[in-house]
């Protein structure tokens, strides 16, 4: 009697596994045939920065960095400078504490000038109002170049690895 009892349980649970795997094959049939395609679109983040600005005669005017990318990015921004006559360097510029740079600004003092917000896709950011040369060595005229670059604002890690910078809770950065 025990021995019946124990072949009834056991046929008992290959039946109601059987239909267990009955049930799941037909729902995971009828999902496959009758649920439509979802197209995953993932775009990728992209940081991309760029400069613009106005020189009349010897004075640049109106310097401001734009983030083209596609996502928020913190900018910081070189000013590689030099006295240039015929065509040749002659001196190095290095008259950093005159370039009257925004306090929306940080010097980092390693060379780069860090904005110290976030800046969203698309938006633009002033570095100077303007910065007239004067006193070129033997006649030479400067020639400045803003040099910009734009690294992802999120995660905070990876600007304080890349950069060496630190972001505040608030999102602000500095060196």
């Amino acid at each position: 009697m025990k021995r019946m009892n124990k072949t009834k349980s056991i046929l008992a649970l290959a039946l109601v596994a059987l239909l267990l795997t009955c049930a799941v094959g037909g729902t995971v049939a009828y999902l496959v045939t009758q649920t439509n395609a979802v197209t995953n679109t993932f775009t990728p983040g992209k940081v991309t920065v760029s400069v613009s600005d106005t020189v009349t005669g010897n004075e640049k005017q109106d310097v401001q960095v734009t983030n083209t990318g596609n996502t928020t990015a913190y900018i910081r921004v070189a000013v590689v400078a030099n006295w240039v006559k015929d065509g040749k360097i002659v001196a190095p510029w290095n008259d950093y504490r005159n370039l009257n740079v925004l306090s929306t600004w940080d010097d980092g003092e390693d060379g780069f000038f860090y904005y110290k917000q976030p800046v969203a896709a698309g938006a633009s950011v002033k570095l100077l109002n303007s910065y007239t040369a004067e006193g070129g060595p033997g006649g030479a005229h400067l020639e400045m170049t803003i040099v910009a670059q734009g690294i992802q604002s999120v995660p905070v890690s990876v600007v304080h690895d890349a950069w060496g910078v630190t972001v505040a809770s608030d999102g602000t950065i500095s060196k």
